[in-house]
């Protein structure tokens, strides 16, 4: 007798109907939290031109009110962010069938990277890149940063550091599943190389070196500290087994 495909299963549609209801949910939450923020924009804003140090430019009539709106989605993500996790540590755990106390502490862990990278990108890349590209102006060419580029350099690298920071955690999930051990890692590791400097040049917003290097170095730390990370854990485990 023949079998029903098995992506045609009720459970599929079950997921697929979790995620469609998920995303709504997030989207509603994502649309209340900017409209929330947006009273604010204009703190909000002053707050990210900081790493520039120097007024931002409006080259259209509609810049301005577009910066603000940015910003406020930009303050909605973060405050969407707590149920976001919630919502994929739920698929995990159905999906993925990770147990709870990992499932848990995956959930604290993801929103710490992410912190991490956005909070390491505005301190100490964004300082940097931001100050390398507006030395070659010199005194013959005077900044007049527009407001539109200038969030779109900002908060892009800011979102992909805080991305970027999620890489130990991501293999360590991967790892538990039994996807990924650490002779894959250790022996593919010029491939990660590679595929880093692909992925750094993808995501940062300006096509200099520069800007990408400050994102490739903190993405090949986080490789090699994944595997360190995933070392100790095998050791740990090991000494619990005897």
């Amino acid at each position: 007798m023949a079998t029903q495909p098995s992506i045609l299963t009720a459970g599929l549609f079950t997921r697929v109907e979790q995620v469609r209801r998920a995303i709504f949910r997030l989207g509603l939450v994502l649309a209340l939290t900017t409209l929330a923020a947006y009273p604010f924009a204009r703190h909000l804003l002053h707050v990210v031109k900081q790493p520039l140090g120097a007024a931002l430019v409006m080259y259209t009539p509609l810049e301005g009110l577009l910066g603000y709106i940015k910003v406020s989605m930009a303050a909605g993500f973060l405050l969407t962010s707590p149920l976001l996790l919630y919502e994929v540590k739920r698929l995990l755990q159905h999906v993925c069938r990770l147990p709870p106390p990992l499932a848990l502490g995956g959930t604290i862990a993801a929103g710490g990277l992410f912190l991490a990278g956005v909070s390491f990108c505005y301190g100490a890349i964004l300082p940097v890149t931001l100050g390398f590209l507006l030395s070659f102006g010199g005194e013959n060419i005077t900044a007049g940063i527009s407001v539109s580029r200038y969030l779109s350099l900002t908060l892009g690298l800011s979102a992909a550091c805080g991305a970027v920071f999620e890489l130990p955690l991501v293999v360590l999930i991967l790892h538990r599943l039994g996807l990924l051990s650490i002779a894959f890692l250790t022996e593919n590791r010029r491939y990660a190389i590679l595929f880093a400097t692909i992925a750094a040049a993808i995501v940062t917003p300006t096509p200099d070196a520069f800007t990408m290097s400050m994102l490739l170095v903190p993405m090949l730390a986080l490789y090699e500290i994944s595997i360190l990370l995933l070392r100790l854990i095998e050791r740990r485990e090991a000494r619990q087994v005897r």
